[in-house]
């Protein structure tokens, strides 16, 4: 990962930052450098002033929740999955579920709760497995949320569930996203653009906009390109401000320092 170079940001403590940028330009190593899954070569992390390296790892993943593009869920029950990490009473559970918008579909299931999902959610659609993913985000209570919007798959129902679910979940929480929607992006505290694993640009929807960098031009680009040569307002919701056909796979505050490589 040599190719990442003097990304340096700080998410404040109950604010949204959004990482945007083409894809393959480092947004997902930053999330996967944050949950730890590999540590920098040089640079630090800091929870609250502390590096990454040097908390309980116990500690740190009760602090921290992320959902991906793709949810991994395990073999066994709905309400194993959605609890999953912690024990949790089926009030407890139940409620996560509504707040993921989750619990009619699991309610239409003949089991219920007790449904058995299959290996990797197989008897679950995209939207479904989205929302117990959310589900089981929310019965943890992390201080930080992670996020990798998905919502390009599904259809405008599921989109419109999943994307009200994830609202929710982002309320009171400190939040990191990589952005797929301009809606989220335009509510963010800060957009990070994240282009050839350097920051190109950073500063809010608007301000970004008023630059005409690189993101006005993946913003532009989507929405020429979803809506044919007429070129809509540029507040429009549905807008994906990724590059065409791309699907990039806190009690204190959250900050990368440094070089991460």
């Amino acid at each position: 990962m040599d190719w990442m170079e003097e990304v340096s940001f700080s998410v404040e403590p109950g604010k949204v930052v959004a990482l945007v940028g083409p894809s393959g330009g480092g947004k997902s190593t930053i999330v996967s450098l944050i949950e730890r899954f590999y540590d920098p070569d040089s640079g630090t992390i800091l929870l609250g002033g502390q590096d990454l390296s040097t908390l309980d790892p116990r500690w740190f993943r009760q602090q921290i929740s992320m959902v991906s593009q793709e949810p991994t869920l395990f073999a066994c029950t709905i309400k194993e999955n959605i609890a999953y990490g912690r024990e949790a009473t089926d009030e407890e559970v139940e409620e996560a579920a509504r707040q993921a918008n989750a619990h009619q579909f699991i309610s239409e299931f003949e089991e219920g709760y007790e449904t058995m999902v299959g290996e990797r959610g197989v008897r679950l659609s995209g939207g479904q497995k989205q929302r117990v993913a959310i589900a089981r985000s929310l019965i943890m209570n992390p201080s930080i949320l992670l996020l990798d919007e998905a919502t390009s798959a599904l259809d405008a129902e599921s989109e419109h569930l999943v994307q009200e679910a994830i609202d929710r979940a982002m309320k009171g929480r400190t939040v990191l996203v990589i952005a797929h929607r301009l809606s989220t992006v335009r509510n963010a505290s800060e957009v990070v653009v994240i282009d050839k694993g350097r920051i190109a640009e950073r500063g809010t929807h608007e301000e970004l906009l008023h630059e005409g960098g690189v993101y006005k031009k993946l913003v532009l680009r989507q929405l020429s390109a979803g809506h044919g040569h007429a070129m809509p307002p540029i507040n429009a919701d549905t807008a994906d401000i990724e590059e065409e056909g791309s699907q990039e796979g806190s009690e204190g505050s959250s900050e990368s320092n440094g070089t991460e490589r």
